[in-house]
């Protein structure tokens, strides 16, 4: 405990002087990086620093600092000139991955300080077309949410409703009727279609979607039977209570990240293809085995390297005849995974290609022969308009889903395909 009381300090952000500028805030952030990212594209001052509403003597420097394509992407908390400075850099490709993560998971952080930022270094107007992208994405929204995502924030509260019901010890009554207020707003956010947050950005989003209902809300917090008024209204709106047929399927895993002491020697080498039609289309295989009928997963077209096979690239093309009845032209290999084995290693060899012929009754091999392996059908994933379209796939392995919604822009271009 006392290990605890020494580490936690209250005011361990807290600037020594009271009286905050503005300006003194905008010349104090540029000066930091002018001296640690000489190099930066541009960089933005952003947070509750700039309002002064806001803004308070605790209030830190935010600053989003692009930096070249070259460079790692980090975040840091440091002190500069007094003031406490979270750094969020990262190359506008990193960026741009966070956020679309943010859109993902409804919650705005980078979009926001991108979006409302005052830029401090760089070329006038260089942060422009990001800055531009961010306002109009934050003013959008992230839109009503997937039936899962509300199914398993319905389930959540359900559950935890149960629990205050019959809770008999006043400690964990106190603690479940805490989270069930909680968790109703994240639920009353959801079924908006509105952006979610996490503290005071909580109540921040609550307040800028219903005033009204957000006074209720906060008024409700010590009385438990107020509490369980709202949840069970905001459940009602959502759908309802959920708790019979709830289900969910556990993830696959890839095991690449396993650390075991493989010989360095390939055991295995496979070929497979990143396959786009003229409309930027993904080609893949819908897997479901017999027995897992409602957990279907997805696979890149290919297979292992066979002996008569003279490389590779001639083994990526027969993979996809096999397996869609299709003809290819391969453009270049573009990614490249290793699965180590007891014995040594299993390597993954990802080609793009570009889609020419495809005719499924042509496809043939053993797994087509053989009922009992289950189902392998072929599905297109627009990946030119809607970078979201993997999200409700299961795709195998989960670290080939992110590099394709990474670099979804950069492939159809080296296809030779636009992205709108």
């Amino acid at each position: 405990m006392l290990g605890w009381q020494l580490a936690y300090c209250p005011g361990r952000k807290r600037r020594q002087r009271e009286t905050i500028a503005r300006m003194d805030a905008i010349t104090d952030a540029a000066a930091l990086v002018a001296d640690r990212y000489p190099h930066a594209l541009w960089a933005l001052l952003t947070g509750s620093v700039l309002d002064e509403h806001t803004r308070t003597a605790g209030s830190d420097l935010d600053i989003v600092v692009c930096l070249p394509d070259y460079s790692a992407g980090h975040r840091e908390s440091l002190r500069w000139n007094g003031w406490p400075v979270e750094v969020f850099a990262n190359s506008e490709t990193g960026h741009r991955w966070f956020l679309q993560d943010e859109t993902g998971k409804r919650k705005p952080t980078l979009v926001r300080m991108i979006a409302t930022g005052v830029q401090i270094a760089g070329a006038d107007g260089a942060h422009a077309p990001l800055q531009d992208e961010c306002r109009a994405l934050l003013e959008a929204g992230p839109g009503i949410p997937s039936d899962m995502s509300v199914e398993d924030l319905r389930y959540g509260l359900t559950d935890l409703l149960d629990d205050l019901a019959y809770a008999r010890d006043a400690g964990e009554a106190t603690i479940t009727r805490q989270l069930v207020w909680e968790r109703t707003g994240h639920l009353a956010l959801a079924a908006a279609g509105r952006w979610d947050g996490g503290g005071k950005w909580l109540l921040r989003e609550l307040r800028s979607w219903a005033p009204a209902w957000s006074e209720r809300w906060l008024a409700a917090r010590d009385d438990e039977a107020t509490v369980v008024g709202l949840a069970e209204e905001t459940l009602a709106v959502a759908g309802g209570p959920l708790f019979e047929g709830y289900r969910r399927t556990a993830p696959i895993r890839d095991r690449t990240g396993l650390l075991l002491d493989a010989p360095a020697v390939v055991v295995r080498r496979a070929a497979r293809a990143i396959l786009l039609d003229d409309e930027g289309r993904l080609v893949l295989i819908k897997r479901t085995l017999p027995d897992r009928p409602d957990e279907p997963y997805w696979v890149t077209p290919g297979g292992g390297v066979e002996p008569e096979d003279m490389d590779t690239e001639e083994a990526c093309l027969r993979e996809v005849h096999e397996e869609l009845g299709a003809t290819a032209s391969l453009v270049r290999q573009v990614y490249f995974t290793a699965r180590p084995r007891e014995e040594g290693f299993a390597t993954h060899h990802y080609f793009l290609a570009r889609l020419k012929t495809m005719d499924v009754s042509l496809r043939h091999g053993p797994e087509f022969d053989k009922p009992d392996r289950g189902s392998y059908d072929v599905e297109l994933i627009n990946l030119r308009n809607d970078g979201n379209s993997l999200d409700r796939i299961r795709l195998v392995p989960s670290a080939l889903k992110m590099f394709l919604q990474t670099n979804r822009g950069a492939l159809l271009a080296e296809a030779g395909l636009d992205l709108a």
